[in-house]
């Protein structure tokens, strides 16, 4: 087993642990060590909400279309054989065959014993996959993915994961300091809004891997730190929560926001 085979491995089997490893982060010493390593800084990530009712202003593109810019763009594709978190956590919901995509020149690094390289037709289709399945795409530039690759320049190497509601590692980042949680980062212009037609069930608050949602007078309440990736609306048994993009440029101030963190050409 070669070394990135072996990484791989590894970062599967401690992502059971990810509420523990957040909670570190906030230990005196080891915490801005921790930090120092995954480069909180230099992280930016962002949930693109793929609920079938995401309302856009004009006739803006979904944002899943964000994804799809950047695998048509990129110089390379590869797609990991399985996921990291749903292995390393024995999910049953989800399929765990569907492999992160990293895209850009970093690509090129990452040892053929962890996946395949693939043409952008190929990561594409992949993608669509993974959103037609209900998992949630997440896009952007994870320092601690190129190092546990193999990948010398993190800043070449983008990450594209395909979330599930209970074994994403980011599920974690709640415990964490606000730098940290800081490092998701709504998509822009989006808001969560919760209608008059809410009874307080509370299926969102249990939807929501970030806390971010509590039952308050009867009534679901949307928490400053939402990431806005969706699941909440996905849950709702009444369609009381909807999703909505007002920004008319919100796309393009996404891409460049993300590219400013990662070069994928």
């Amino acid at each position: 087993m070669g070394k990135g085979k072996r990484s791989v491995e590894l970062f599967a089997k401690t992502s059971r642990y990810n509420d523990a490893m957040f909670k570190m982060l906030n230990v005196p010493v080891l915490g801005p060590l921790a930090k120092l390593v995954m480069d909180a800084r230099g992280t930016n990530f962002t949930y693109l909400p793929v609920y079938e009712n995401v309302e856009l202003s004009g006739s803006n593109a979904l944002p899943v279309s964000i994804v799809e810019h950047f695998i048509n763009e990129a110089s390379h594709h590869f797609i990991l054989d399985y996921c990291l978190c749903r292995k390393g956590n024995g999910c049953k919901e989800y399929d765990i065959g569907i492999g992160c995509i990293f895209v850009g020149e970093g690509a090129r690094e990452i040892s053929q014993e962890v996946g395949r390289r693939a043409s952008s037709e190929e990561a594409l289709e992949h993608h669509r996959r993974a959103v037609d399945t209900g998992l949630i795409p997440v896009v952007g530039k994870v320092k601690i993915d190129a190092i546990g690759l193999g990948v010398k320049n993190h800043s070449r190497l983008m990450t594209i994961c395909h979330c599930c509601p209970c074994c994403c590692i980011t599920a974690g980042v709640h415990h964490a300091p606000r730098d940290v949680r800081d490092i998701l980062v709504r998509l822009e212009g989006v808001e969560v809004k919760v209608s008059a037609d809410c009874t307080g069930c509370g299926a969102c608050v249990d939807a929501c891997i970030f806390e971010q949602l509590t039952i308050e007078d009867g009534v679901a309440v949307v928490g400053d730190e939402c990431k806005g990736c969706g699941r909440c609306a996905m849950a709702c048994p009444d369609d009381a929560i909807t999703i909505t993009v007002d920004n008319p440029d919100y796309i393009n101030q996404c891409i460049e926001r993300i590219a400013a963190y990662v070069d994928v050409s």
